[in-house]
């Protein structure tokens, strides 16, 4: 294998994680962070990556809604 077969390979399985951690953080705003982080360990995504994500996505959602009820005040 050379160098940009490893690339591509590495890429793909980037947009794999991406899109299942996408998935996870929908998961996460409808189910909770305990469903989002069973899915993606059922997925071979490791606790760190998921955890850091899921914290991450939830600390986004938590600014920007003070960010709008600040608008509102």
């Amino acid at each position: 294998m050379d160098d940009a077969d490893r690339r591509h390979e590495d890429r793909r399985q980037d947009l794999e994680t991406a899109a299942q951690l996408h998935e996870a953080i929908a998961l996460q705003r409808a189910f909770g962070s305990d469903a989002a982080q069973r899915f993606l360990k059922l997925r071979g995504i490791g606790d760190e990556v998921s955890q850091n994500a899921l914290i991450e996505s939830y600390d986004r959602r938590q600014a920007a809604r003070r960010l709008r009820e600040a608008a509102v005040s």
